[in-house]
């Protein structure tokens, strides 16, 4: 089974650095890599040309976007299954993709497992939440799922979504009733630096979150939504994480704070 790996990068060279290391590490034989580049000048793009050897295909040009950017690479792939390793993403270890796919066959459109959210040198493993929160946003992260390359082709980004296309892509994907599969594996440390909480982009998600929804956006529901994500936050920070667990009935150790580097001896 042939597994496309996409990256996307822009001015992020000790990212791209990462995220290659992660992936030619990769010790399954059936990879297809990808990088598309929005025309960086820190020196990504000399990087891409000394290791244009190892990747199937890679670009450095200007794009329109995040979202035009993943089509390119979309446009360019041909695996059986397709993944999006963004720079400074990377693999949990370089056996996820053996462990996911070596003597294995899937029917499901979108295979979905663990994540890895990193902030600085700390990380929190986090479990996919049920499918059902696809209602009202994203139950697990798109670096650790994988997409049938046969319907990423068909079915492209929609680019008037600046922030969450990738939302709308799932949200329709479960509405028309696509098969789903959950992994109970680690894929990927997600790197969360650059997440802005910029109100005006967190007003932004909410307005596209609506549009996709078919709902109007509601000024009072979303100052709601901001005071229960601060509520969230303060009891997180201050409740031990296992306890939380049972509260939510959530597998043990999720939301759990620990190292990078114990991470990776997991």
């Amino acid at each position: 089974m042939r597994i496309s790996i996409i990256t996307i990068n822009y001015n992020n060279i000790q990212g791209l650095k990462n995220t290659l290391s992660s992936v030619l590490e990769q010790d399954y034989n059936n990879i297809e890599y990808i990088v598309i580049d929005g025309g960086s000048t820190d020196g990504s793009k000399e990087l891409l040309v000394a290791k244009a050897n190892e990747l199937h295909y890679w670009v450095s040009e200007r794009d329109k976007g995040l979202y035009n950017a993943m089509n390119k690479g979309i446009t360019q792939s041909t695996g059986d299954y397709l993944i999006f390793m963004n720079s400074g993403d990377v693999f949990f270890n370089k056996h996820v993709l053996s462990a996911i796919f070596v003597n294995r066959k899937y029917e499901a459109d979108i295979l979905y497992g663990n994540t890895v959210y990193k902030y600085g040198q700390k990380g929190i493993l986090r479990f996919p939440q049920d499918l059902a929160v696809m209602q009202y946003e994203l139950p697990f992260c798109h670096q650790s799922c994988f997409i049938k390359g046969k319907l990423m082709r068909n079915n492209f980004y929609d680019e008037s979504y600046k922030l969450i296309a990738d939302y709308a892509f799932f949200y329709h994907c479960w509405k028309e009733n696509r098969k789903f599969q959950r992994i109970n594996k680690i894929v990927a440390i997600y790197d969360t630096t650059g997440i802005s909480s910029d109100d005006k982009r967190t007003w932004q998600i909410y307005e596209e979150g609506c549009k996709i929804q078919g709902r109007k956006p509601n000024k009072q529901e979303y100052k709601l939504k901001l005071w229960k994500n601060k509520f969230k936050k303060i009891v997180r920070d201050t409740v031990p994480s296992r306890l939380l667990d049972i509260l939510m009935q959530r597998p043990q150790d999720s939301n759990r704070a620990i190292s990078i580097d114990t991470i990776q001896q997991i």
